[in-house]
């Protein structure tokens, strides 16, 4: 049985070397909760990271983001895109160069997990374009971190993550499943830890501590029910029944008809996790 919030959280608090996000993200963070943030001043923080600047450039030109007009420079790409795109693309940028392929995690595929978390990013925001009910650059990073516990749990917690990885091998569970079972600790509460700990916005925050405990609420914003959707998409091989999923009045009437109808949409949505996965784990 997991331990509660306030245990995980004060064991969290004692690991010193926790991974972090560049300098570069947290200043571009507190700049743009100036509603007088210019282009110029946003495009020279990320310019202070030339490694940043090109990945970022690079990513902007790629065929994931499809835009039409070649990007240059940081400042015409923040122009095109966005504040808060231009912001999350340096999140995922960072988050993967942070977590290396080049580490070793016994008994955990780190290829496979980022192939998995790229598709659940890239369905979620999808979702979020048709349905209008959150930002579909936040949806995509809710997405992109949904299990991102895990990979501390192999790290940190490699007892529980062991038993974890036992159950899962003897019973062919899912991992919430044989979390439940056997650890002390919930990725999902990890997740929302170190999130935190990183300033990512609060739905970001919820949907990565609630998607696999959902629990109705009329102050839902379809932020976790998008990324629940997106989940269980990427796990059933794009094949789920809308029926078997019950949300908050409000969110169903808007998602249901799109997962009805999701073979008018899934398709381009596939071709852009296949994008998204060339551009994200080239080389590795």
């Amino acid at each position: 049985m997991a331990m509660e919030n306030k245990v995980i959280w004060a064991t969290l608090e004692k690991i010193k070397d926790l991974p972090t996000l560049p300098s570069v993200y947290f200043k571009l963070n507190q700049l743009l909760k100036d509603k007088q943030a210019s282009i110029e001043r946003v495009a020279h923080i990320i310019e202070l990271d030339p490694a940043m600047s090109s990945r970022i450039l690079r990513l902007v030109n790629s065929a994931f983001y499809g835009v039409r007009q070649e990007s240059n420079s940081i400042a015409h790409a923040v122009m095109i895109l966005g504040f808060n795109a231009v912001k999350n693309a340096v999140v995922s940028v960072a988050i993967l160069d942070t977590f290396s392929y080049k580490d070793r995690y016994e008994n955990f595929d780190i290829t496979e997990f980022w192939r998995h978390a790229v598709s659940v990013a890239v369905l979620s925001k999808q979702l979020a374009e048709r349905s209008r009910l959150v930002a579909p650059e936040d949806a995509f990073i809710a997405g992109l971190l949904h299990d991102i516990g895990k990979i501390i749990m192999t790290k940190y917690f490699k007892e529980d993550f062991g038993k974890v990885w036992k159950i899962m091998q003897e019973t062919k569970c899912s991992y919430a499943d044989a979390e439940q079972q056997a650890a002390s600790i919930d990725h999902v509460q990890i997740g929302a830890y170190l999130v935190r700990k990183w300033q990512l916005p609060e739905p970001i925050i919820q949907a990565i501590a609630g998607h696999h405990y959902y629990m109705s609420s009329s102050e839902s914003t379809g932020m976790i029910e998008s990324l629940m959707l997106a989940d269980a998409l990427a796990n059933s091989g794009y094949q789920i029944n809308p029926d078997n999923y019950v949300f908050e009045g409000h969110i169903e009437k808007v998602l249901k008809p799109l997962m009805q109808k999701s073979d008018s949409w899934l398709p381009q949505a596939i071709t852009e996790i296949d994008m998204a996965n060339e551009f994200f784990l080239e080389g590795k």
